[in-house]
């Protein structure tokens, strides 16, 4: 047997297939990025996207503790594929921490598959929540 076939002969055929696809370009399991976007005056925007675990929770608290001192977080989910239990802990921390700072903290564009574990685990109404980034900034404007 070569060392390729070696290499490949426990793996199934899905396996492989999920490893060209990997190499094809295609963001490997477990990548996800946090980044800060413009916003309004005293308005932090922070865009969450790819899968969110226990991974990204040291950048995501860290977005959220400097944002401590605004008067308002958006969290855009629009871009978020995946969500797990240490995740939705940090969002609820920061719920927590952000109100003790009178610093308003909205979840926006949440994609469907997050909105989900925010149902299934009754968090949904714990937050507050716009369509989109559009309409988040648009409710922290109109004061609601």
């Amino acid at each position: 047997m070569s060392a390729e076939g070696a290499s490949t002969a426990g793996m199934s055929e899905g396996h492989r297939l999920h490893e060209a696809h990997v190499d094809g370009g295609v963001e490997p399991a477990g990548a996800f990025s946090v980044e800060s976007q413009p916003g309004p005056d005293g308005v932090a925007v922070v865009e969450l996207a790819g899968e969110l675990d226990i991974a990204a929770t040291p950048e995501v608290r860290s977005r959220v503790d400097e944002a401590a001192d605004r008067r308002a977080l958006v969290l855009d989910l629009a871009g978020a594929t995946f969500l797990d239990s240490s995740m939705l802990k940090e969002l609820l921390r920061a719920n927590a921490e952000l109100d003790r700072h009178d610093t308003r903290l909205v979840l926006a564009g949440i994609a469907p598959a997050v909105r989900r574990l925010l149902e299934l685990t009754r968090t949904t109404e714990l937050f507050t929540i716009a369509e989109d980034r559009t309409a988040a900034l648009e409710l922290l404007e109109s004061g609601d």
